[in-house]
């Protein structure tokens, strides 16, 4: 097939070398061509393999961020829930203690109206023993006035 190639090279007219020249070219060409695409491809999947990759890594960051987000919002829900429950036994503590003071106030009211009347009673007594010393003493001087004369 060479000698025949060289043979009608030779021979033949120039259009048949400068179509002999064309498809050596276009071969040639052909040849470049696939070795670009392949590398073209081959460039292509690295990026592919190199966004995975990344995407990946991101997407691992995002778990751990969100995590550690959800982790710190139910502690600190915990330690809320804590409090409020000591903030609740507080409360319930100082509730118990202001009815003790209401039962307490109540009956110490009862006890003031109580020594209230008691006073006033002592009062009163007080009132007519000081009324029958007065009488007494009237009637003493009355007494002594008459012995007197």
């Amino acid at each position: 097939m060479e000698t025949s190639i060289v043979d009608l090279l030779v021979n033949g007219s120039p259009m048949a070398a400068f179509a002999v020249f064309l498809i050596y070219l276009y071969k040639t060409q052909q040849a470049r061509m696939d070795t670009l695409v392949e590398r073209f491809q081959s460039q292509q999947e690295k990026i592919r393999q190199e966004y995975k990759t990344d995407v990946a890594e991101l997407r691992s960051r995002y778990d751990n961020v969100i995590e550690t987000q959800n982790t710190e919002r139910s502690r600190i829900k915990d330690n809320i829930e804590d409090h409020l429950k000591g903030l609740n036994g507080n409360v319930s503590n100082i509730h118990s203690t202001c009815q003790a003071m209401v039962i307490s106030l109540e009956i110490n009211k009862e006890q003031v109206a109580n020594l209230a009347i008691s006073i006033d009673a002592t009062l009163n007594a007080i009132k007519e023993m000081q009324e029958q010393a007065k009488m007494r003493e009237i009637a003493m001087q009355t007494l002594q006035g008459r012995n007197q004369k």
